[in-house]
């Protein structure tokens, strides 16, 4: 986007990732990363689970690929423990606040997936939509 940025709220983002990692985490266990990885098995998977593998998948190529992967591991090891579920949150919102590019392609699968809307901010934009349906032209510059 020229001249200006869009910000998603990465701790809302990262909250409702939580619960999805946490799906994939208890179904695979202590395997988690390695099965996540096998994309094979998403077409088998129910859609909360295949959205909990398909968001590991994506946050496991993160600049904090392994900070994420041993919180997923450890909520894997101990379901049902909160503080293990805020450090992968914490982890996640990290993740997220470093790479606003990832922070909106995980936003927009939450979205596409569960219909859920998130807050995106944007500030000193050109073109930039947030909404359903929406279709926009832009032309930038001066017509030669």
């Amino acid at each position: 986007m020229t001249g200006g940025f869009a910000v998603v709220d990465v701790g809302e983002v990262a909250s409702a990732v939580v619960p999805y990692l946490s799906a994939a985490a208890g179904a695979y266990g202590a395997a988690v990363v390695q099965r996540v990885g096998d994309g094979a098995s998403d077409a088998t998977a129910d859609a909360a689970l295949g959205l909990g593998r398909r968001l590991a998948r994506r946050l496991f190529g993160s600049s904090r690929s392994e900070q994420v992967r041993a919180a997923v591991v450890e909520v894997a090891e101990r379901p049902g423990d909160e503080v293990l579920a805020d450090l992968l949150r914490a982890q996640v919102r990290a993740a997220l606040a470093e790479d606003p590019a990832l922070a909106a392609e995980v936003a927009a699968m939450l979205t596409t997936a569960t219909g859920r809307k998130f807050t995106v901010t944007v500030s000193g934009s050109q073109g930039i939509q947030v909404g359903d349906g929406n279709t926009q032209t832009n032309t930038f510059g001066m017509p030669r």
